[in-house]
């Protein structure tokens, strides 16, 4: 399960998603508004705005650029349009690339990489052999990944893109996250994506500027045929008017990143060290989230008579009973939670 289930829990606090703590920008809520003026219209089925926008932000072809109704529908596509007969996919990590290689390709056949405890699920050289010898058709990343936050060390990716090359395997690059780690100059991927052959990169508004309900995503891919072969396989009208309105104005507001990213590490500092005098073993993250193992198996359950709704982890692939993922909020948010944790930790 997903976090963010606030529709079956009386929640005052939601540290389940990963959102943006400082909210919607007062500026696209405005434009959101305003939106509701259009909905009689049709929006623009080339999302021509915000293309232009987004290659010029990225220095990148506009041919290249693909919209999609969250990343989620983007992913879906990609796994139709490449029609993997291997994959292979962190774990653990987002179960979204799972999910969606089996409804788009039922036969394929995926391959599982597991990140170990020990090394406190950091990415290693060891997924490198792991390309060479399986030779997949398909390859998911996730940077930063879910739920532990930690960024792929800049030369293994680097590696993982050169020996995806040469076996000729797509490779997926999910940044989602990287905006709010404070380093999308220094690890991203997007600017130098000329240089490749079969890479494509995803974004998605929905964490960056906490409007997961609007629903907006694209893909930046290294070739126009993978771009069009990507739009082979969306609907028509994807991208809905209040989607293509709100994205056009979060692209102009890059001091709303900056200022998010000083509240963010301030705060995943305090969080952090509130955990672990509370017991807690808690991983290393250059995320908005942290991953945290306790004995407290029901903390979830506990927390929620506190109205306060945390993700529990041992749904994930690698993880079990005791590991829970909580958000960087607000400092005023952060202090409730490690209250209750007090109360039962």
């Amino acid at each position: 399960m997903h976090g963010g289930d606030i529709y079956r829990n009386s929640i005052r606090f939601d540290f389940s998603v990963n959102l943006n703590p400082l909210g919607v920008p007062s500026e696209v809520q405005w434009v959101l508004t305003e939106a509701a003026l259009h909905a009689n219209k049709y929006p623009d089925i080339t999302h021509e705005s915000l293309i232009k926008e987004t290659a010029e932000l990225f220095d990148v072809h506009e041919d290249n650029i693909v919209y999609g109704n969250g990343a989620s529908e983007l992913i879906m596509a990609i796994c139709h349009s490449i029609a993997p007969k291997k994959a292979l996919i962190l774990s653990p990590c987002f179960s979204g690339y799972e999910t969606c290689l089996r409804g788009a390709m039922p036969k394929c056949k995926i391959f599982t990489h597991l990140l170990l405890e020990e090394n406190d699920f950091e990415l290693h050289h060891d997924f490198v052999e792991k390309i060479q010898v399986e030779r997949p058709d398909l390859v998911f990343l996730t940077n930063p990944n879910n739920p532990n936050g930690k960024l792929i060390d800049g030369d293994l990716l680097l590696d993982i893109i050169e020996v995806c090359e040469k076996v000729d395997t797509t490779l997926v690059v999910d940044e989602c996250f990287l905006p709010l780690t404070g380093r999308d100059n220094e690890y991203s991927l997007i600017r130098n994506i000329h240089k490749y052959k079969k890479l494509i990169v995803l974004r998605a508004f929905t964490k960056t500027y906490a409007i997961p309900g609007v629903r907006l995503g694209y893909a930046v891919c290294s070739k126009k045929s993978i771009a069009d072969g990507l739009k082979g396989h969306l609907p028509e009208w994807n991208v809905s008017i209040f989607a293509q309105m709100a994205g056009a104005e979060c692209l102009k507001h890059k001091d709303y990143v900056e200022e998010s990213n000083k509240l963010i590490y301030e705060e995943r500092k305090f969080l952090k060290e509130g955990l672990k005098k509370l017991g807690a073993k808690v991983y290393g993250s250059d995320a908005n989230f942290i991953l945290f193992k306790c004995n407290n198996y029901a903390l979830k359950e506990a927390l929620l008579e506190y109205s306060i709704l945390i993700r529990d982890c041992s749904d994930y692939y690698g993880l079990e009973k005791g590991f829970y993922r909580i958000a960087v909020k607000q400092h005023n948010e952060n202090e409730g939670l490690l209250s209750a944790l007090e109360d039962l930790l």
